[in-house]
């Protein structure tokens, strides 16, 4: 099946619950991934702290899972080894891994969702 197929699907059968906190999830990893992606960086604060360390590993996981027993996961993963910053993203969905594109494609769908609930006109019977 085609990436925007599955993300279609998946979307189809959440709740708007749901909905709303898997986008308002999508915009904050993809504003670290977009800040950090294809980077790795050296930061001396914190020196003291760091010299007793030789490796800090801090993951955040979101997980959804829709009706049809769909589960997306994304492992945000950020790693200091003494000095040196790495930040690493996991797409996985129904257990396969995906590239962060398909995250990307997920809140394109669901920016366009939420731009049409907001240009539509609203009609009133009665």
């Amino acid at each position: 099946m085609e990436e925007s197929q599955l993300v279609a699907s998946f979307l189809d059968s959440l709740v708007f619950e749901e909905k709303r906190r898997l986008f308002n999830d999508l915009l904050a990893v993809e504003e670290v991934y977009q800040m950090n992606k294809n980077t790795s960086f050296y930061t001396f604060r914190k020196v003291k702290q760091a010299s007793k360390r030789h490796v800090d590993c801090r993951k955040r996981i979101f997980r959804y899972q829709n009706s049809h027993n769909e589960e997306l996961i994304i492992e945000q993963i950020h790693e200091q080894r003494f000095f040196k910053n790495n930040y690493t993203f996991k797409v996985f969905f129904n257990l396969e891994e995906y590239n962060f594109s398909f995250v990307e494609n997920i809140l394109a769908v669901l920016r366009d969702e939420r731009m049409r609930h907001y240009t539509q006109p609203k009609v009133v019977f009665g």
